[in-house]
């Protein structure tokens, strides 16, 4: 049987056949073929050639499978040479090569031949073009990139200092920890249509040692250890302010995205979550017209869904119904006896094809665009190779509303979300439902739309009271096109009130923190901050009657186990002088380990066209609980019921204290005092147990350390 090589290796053929018999013979003597010990059959001096390549005998003398390899090869060497990969190629010529290169580079004789002069000449050029053919078409597409917001700059950087360079492949050594071989290219990608002009940095890195198990001619097979190359891509784009980062896992491109902007940009890294897109496909419940909308540069004759699926039953069951351009698929499935009705019931919309017909500006004939959606936020817009199809596409996704995108927050929408967001961080979850969200009145609309919360479907049932027997039931939580429903344990069912309480959210913890800390630095003009522990950030220094008092952000002070363990950290800091401390939250007290209490949300001026505080009311708050901070003028227990109460001490401040058996100890030793207190009249009716054990190890010396005191073995009394 005759092999046909045009088929089995297109491009090695393609190659052999178009391209000068020169680049052929350098091409098979790379030290990337050295392995193919057969190859050196095949070497050639191109001179007296005469035009003919003699290696292209090997196309029908050897398998598939030992010319993959070339092909390969050739297939990137043909990419490159396209219309946007010659773009890409001569734009990196441009700002990169010496004018005698450049010179070189000019004078090949086609594409083809300047995408293979520069893959034998050029390689890390010849990187560098494919690079930013892979940007351009996936950079959106977050299995291959993850995108960081940074300052804006109208100005493209001619050159980057090479202490800089030096200092983040230093930062990144430190990161990695995996030894010495850090280098970086530095490449000017130019502007292409709506792509603004970019920088890109290749930085190649070690990787992870591996290994791998080779044979050789004569039967022997050899292990080889070794450490391979890794290769980080960021491409920064100043008139955006987007720093693109491609990697190879989400830990890599943050550090590397860090280094970056730190280093090289002295920025800070923001957790905004930049160019999301949300695709809604289940609008689709309500019908399949899509409206024609009117561009200036684009004529769109006909737009319409050609394949629908849906789950019917459970999101197992899938039913798809497709067609062509020229049907109307609404129509056909209301022809269809009973399909509408099983379309109508359907759990989800799984997947809609979209087929456009459209005549651009300037361009003879028409031309059809056709991609999918998918219920799990995807689009092959993101692949196509034409990059008005992929705009266009998008275009007209946004018209019909399908496509919802992120965007920064203004300074009237960060003001107006800041209540939700102090409450959101407070909860220190990575879910919220619905209900807590309506029952506070949420606008949960901008939140999405600002990227602080993300939906992540529906609760799965509810408690329901029943009127007959005077008790709850578990309702099952069912969705339909229409709305929601409510199955009771009896069979029974009805439209769910207020739908969207069964809405279940995912709270972008990371960029709704970086958020409030960035607002807080602006309205409270502080320059840095620390984070001491997840649920504490020192905010630095707030001047208050001619002294420094140290200002704190605390969270999740209604747990016991989070307030105990910031009381620690606090009292560790206690040289510091008296501080205040601005909690998210809106947990009882004035005071927290010798530091003044204070609700941040109270002291915001929300009539504010930007976030602002109220710093007179702050340093009011601050004057009136400094003394009971301190401890207040006389001994005093202030309880909260049986179980809770807070220990004031003049000069030593005041402790929380939780518990039923300590609240009874230390309000003993209150009524007793000055007197001092036998130990068993302190514990007499709690059992046998010790102090320590009563109060636990951290309680216990905190209390010794500063409230109480033993003047002699057996006795305890307040230490003032």
């Amino acid at each position: 049987m005759v092999r046909a090589p045009a088929k089995s290796c297109p491009n090695l053929s393609r190659l052999f056949d178009d391209a000068e018999p020169s680049m052929i013979a350098a091409f098979l003597r790379m030290r990337v073929f050295d392995k193919l010990t057969w190859l050196a059959d095949y070497h050639f001096e191109p001179d007296g050639a005469d035009g003919d390549v003699p290696a292209a005998a090997m196309l029908r003398e050897q398998q598939k499978d030992n010319l993959s390899s070339l092909e390969t090869e050739a297939a990137r060497i043909f990419t490159v040479s396209s219309d946007r990969g010659e773009f890409a190629l001569d734009g990196l010529v441009r700002t990169k090569l010496a004018p005698e290169r450049k010179h070189e580079f000019d004078i090949q004789r086609d594409s083809l031949a300047r995408s293979f002069w520069a893959y034998l000449n050029e390689p890390m050029l010849f990187e560098a073009a494919e690079n930013t053919l892979h940007l351009r078409l996936y950079r959106r597409y977050d299995r291959h990139y993850q995108t960081f917001m940074v300052e804006p700059d109208e100005g493209v950087s001619t050159d980057v200092e090479a202490s800089a360079l030096k200092g983040m492949l230093d930062d990144l050594r430190t990161r990695l920890d995996r030894g010495d071989g850090y280098e970086v290219d530095r490449f000017e990608i130019p502007a292409e249509g709506e792509e603004p002009t970019e920088v890109m940095y290749l930085v190649i890195h070690p990787e992870r040692p591996a290994s791998f198990r080779e044979l050789h001619d004569d039967g022997q097979r050899t292990t080889t250890y070794f450490r391979p190359p890794g290769e980080i891509m960021i491409v920064h784009s100043p008139a955006t302010g987007r720093v693109h980062v491609r990697a190879g896992t989400r830990r890599l491109r943050h550090d590397a995205a860090e280094s970056f902007i730190t280093k090289i940009l002295e920025q800070e890294l923001s957790s905004q979550p930049i160019d999301f897109q949300a695709y809604d496909i289940a609008r689709f419940f309500h019908g399949f017209d899509l409206e024609l909308p009117e561009f200036d540069d684009v004529s769109i004759l006909r737009a319409r869904v050609i394949r629908v699926d849906i789950s019917i039953g459970n999101l197992a069951n899938r039913l798809s119904v497709s067609t062509s351009l020229d049907e109307d698929i609404g129509q056909l499935i209301s022809d269809q006896p009973g399909l509408e009705r099983i379309f109508r019931n359907a759990l989800a919309i799984r997947f809609v094809e979209i087929a456009v017909q459209y005549r651009r500006g300037g361009v003879d004939g028409e031309r059809t665009l056709d991609f999918t959606l998918t219920d799990r936020n995807t689009t092959s817009l993101l692949s196509l190779h034409d990059p008005f199809e992929r705009v266009l596409g998008h275009r007209l996704l946004r018209h019909w509303g399908i496509l919802r995108d992120g965007r920064a927050p203004t300074p009237r929408e960060s003001m107006a979300v800041l209540p939700a967001l102090l409450a959101l961080w407070n909860l220190g979850s990575d879910r919220i439902n619905g209900a807590w969200l309506h029952e506070r009145g949420v606008d949960v609309k901008t939140l999405l739309d600002l990227g602080f919360l993300v939906p992540s479907g529906w609760e799965g049932d509810d408690l329901i009271d029943d009127e007959d027997d005077f008790a709850e039931h578990v309702a099952k939580v069912v969705e339909r096109p229409e709305g929601l429903e409510l199955y009771s344990t009896d069979g029974q069912s009805s439209s769910a009130a207020l739908p969207e309480r069964y809405r279940v959210y995912r709270i972008r913890d990371g960029w709704v923190a970086s958020h409030l800390r960035e607002q807080l630095g602006k309205a409270l003009d502080i320059a840095a901050m620390e984070n001491i522990r997840p649920d504490l950030i020192a905010l630095g220094d707030l001047e208050i009657d001619g002294s420094d008092v140290p200002l704190y952000l605390a969270r999740r002070l209604e747990d016991e186990r989070v307030r105990a363990a910031i009381d620690t950290e606090l009292r560790a800091r206690d040289k510091q002088g008296i501080g205040l401390v601005l909690q998210a939250g809106d947990a009882a007290g004035s005071c927290v380990a010798a530091n003044v209490l204070a609700r941040l949300a109270d002291h915001i001026l929300l009539e504010a066209t930007e976030i602002a505080v109220d710093m007179t009311s702050l340093i009011s708050a601050f004057r009136r609980n400094r003394s009971l901070a301190q401890g207040g003028a006389a001994v005093e227990f202030h309880k909260s019921g049986n179980g809770a109460g807070v220990l004031s001490v003049p000069g030593k401040g005041t402790i929380d204290i939780v518990g039923a058996q300590r609240v009874m100890v230390i309000d003993r030793l209150v009524q007793a005092y000055p007197t001092p207190m036998k130990t068993d009249d302190m514990v007499a009716g709690i059992g046998n147990q010790s102090l320590g054990n009563i109060f636990g190890q951290s309680l216990w010396s905190k209390l010794k350390a500063d409230f109480l005191r033993s003047p002699k073995r057996g006795l305890w009394e307040i230490a003032t």
